[in-house]
């Protein structure tokens, strides 16, 4: 069976949009609460829902996850992932280890979970040059080491480094090729 979902996990600011604009592939835009910022276009940025339709379709198990982040839920529903596996065009969607634990269950065979790392300070560093308040970014650095840990369970663990970008661009090339001839399951660390 071949990969549609390929999902980044990792701390805050470890470069998972980064990697994820270097992979190419089309990204799964999901579903929040919040309201749109400035310049995000509904259904490009993400999917400007109600707080009480999100919060029933995760009532109905109709969302395959869902989490709260500074008051706004986040998520991703179950109809649009089924949608894409059945398309069979790999596409790509960051989420937290809550939520690609929660894809990988539902989705194994055609999940290729990609964990992202970078060293704290680097993160740190990213967040305060993003303009972050040193209390949003302790808030979002909080889980580091538990970012970290979950990693464990993904099929590839990029080290996402400064200086380490050209090796993930030949990676991504790589993942990229695999995908397209529709071998990128043995790029699962289950096939290996």
């Amino acid at each position: 069976m071949s990969i549609s979902l390929v999902v980044l996990q990792g701390p805050s600011a470890s470069g998972k949009s980064t990697i994820q604009s270097r992979l190419g592939l089309p990204r799964i835009v999901t579903w929040t609460s919040r309201p749109p910022r400035e310049g995000e276009v509904d259904g490009t940025d993400y999917f400007f829902k109600s707080r009480s339709e999100m919060e029933l379709l995760y009532e109905r198990e109709q969302m395959v996850e869902m989490t709260e982040y500074h008051g706004n839920l986040y998520g991703t529903p179950l109809q649009l992932i089924e949608d894409i596996v059945r398309g069979g065009l790999p596409r790509s969607v960051i989420l937290d280890k809550a939520g690609a634990g929660r894809l990988r269950e539902l989705f194994r065979d055609r999940t290729l979970l990609i964990g992202v790392k970078s060293d704290q300070e680097d993160c740190r560093r990213r967040l305060a040059s993003r303009g972050h308040s040193p209390e949003e970014i302790r808030t979002r650095l909080s889980s580091y080491d538990d970012e970290i840990a979950a990693l464990a369970v993904c099929d590839l663990i990029l080290n996402n480094t400064d200086g380490n970008l050209n090796k993930i661009d030949l990676l991504a090339d790589f993942i990229r090729e695999g995908l397209r001839k529709g071998d990128g399951a043995s790029l699962r660390s289950d096939n290996a």
